[in-house]
């Protein structure tokens, strides 16, 4: 069935830039011209991703049509594409274009050996260049450097709620988790590992309560005893079948699993707010790329409303971009209109590196 969905999206996308065939061509400047010309020339482009294979078809469906290049994916997780490619350049051969991976892996891993090359200089396309075109009224890089672009905006609070143990209105703000009422039926993903619960623990150290309340926050929420567990999906299902009432730290992808089989699970909204953060699904280029042409063209491209709506329905997220007609977006992803919603950014990444130690101490008692 979702390969069916994934063909019918495509070639929803399809006929969609058949109506809007000039993005991407209709810059006046020569230049852009000029690289199409080159970029077809090379003919393929090599992308590193951590990317479903849905998005990926989507992707090599829709930009190989409108400007004839080939796309040839290697597929990983971003911490496996990163040792990869480091280990390639380490022996001199540099063969990817372009990439598709985590933040978190391009801060603190990939961007301290220089391999990144600022991407602002390659944005060509007034459309793309256009700042208020995007969400937040900006260009949505990920650092200062703006060596990384965020493609998608799904809102995440990292906490799951039975529907039918907790009722409308109960859980207002993160602080209202604290009540006695919820001792004993909150489960907790160990946030001092990598995952959507050190997201949250950054949060509230951060953009939530600033470090002082945060810590004072984690440690109050501590004494209320959550149950810690580490394993991602076991800990959604048991709050989707009424085993607890909250998970905190929970992944987005997994609570729509269950919402999708009918289970009365849903991402809480809190009146702190909640973050954006698009995964893997940045852009970021390496220095010296093999095509460099074509690694120009699909940045841009990327950035304009045909690419926002292939990435956008191949993951099933809004799009970075404003205006975009996108269909079938799970609606938990969406930004409430006034509602308080944070970018993630390298401060972010930054933080949550912070909250995973003061985590480890924290709930320590909790992993005995």
């Amino acid at each position: 069935m979702k390969k069916i969905l994934s063909c019918l999206s495509i070639l929803f996308i399809l006929v969609a830039s058949a109506a809007s065939s000039q993005s991407g061509e209709s810059a006046d400047k020569p230049e852009w011209d000029k690289i199409v010309a080159a970029a077809k020339k090379e003919g393929k482009l090599v992308i590193y991703a951590e990317l479903d294979p849905d998005t990926r078809q989507a992707l090599t469906s829709v930009f190989g049509r409108k400007f004839g290049i080939q796309l040839e994916f290697v597929a990983g997780k971003s911490a496996e594409i990163s040792k990869r490619y480091l280990s390639e350049r380490g022996a001199g051969l540099h063969l990817p274009d372009v990439f598709h991976m985590g933040a978190g892996t391009a801060i603190n891993i990939m961007k301290p050996q220089k391999v990144f090359a600022p991407l602002e200089p390659l944005l060509l396309l007034p459309e793309v260049k256009e700042r208020s075109a995007y969400l937040f009224g900006d260009i949505p890089y990920l650092d200062k450097e703006k060596m990384a672009i965020a493609l998608i905006a799904p809102y995440t609070s990292y906490v799951s709620i039975n529907t039918a143990m907790v009722k409308e209105g109960e859980l207002k703000s993160y602080r209202d988790v604290l009540s006695p009422k919820w001792k004993g039926k909150v489960v907790l993903y160990d946030p001092a590992i990598p995952s959507a619960a050190a997201g949250w623990a950054a949060f509230m150290i951060g953009k939530a309560y600033g470090l002082e309340e945060g810590t004072k926050f984690l440690k109050e929420f501590a004494s209320t005893q959550p149950v810690m567990i580490k394993d991602v999906r076991q800990q959604v299902e048991w709050v989707a079948r009424g085993k607890y009432a909250i998970g905190v730290g929970t992944q987005h992808a997994e609570i729509s699993n269950f919402k999708m089989l009918g289970l009365p699970i849903f991402m809480q909204r809190f009146v702190e707010g909640g973050n954006i953060n698009p995964a893997s699904a940045f852009i970021e280029r390496p220095t010296n790329p093999p095509h460099p042409n074509a690694a120009t063209v699909y940045l841009n491209w990327v950035l304009t409303e045909e690419g926002q709506r292939t990435v956008a329905e191949g993951m099933s997220s809004p799009p970075i971009r404003k205006g975009v007609a996108v269909k079938g977006i799970d609606p938990m992803k969406l930004v409430k209109a006034g509602e308080k919603a944070f970018l993630t950014d390298e401060e972010f990444y930054h933080v949550q590196g912070k909250a995973m130690g003061l985590a480890k101490e924290i709930f320590a008692a909790l992993r005995q």
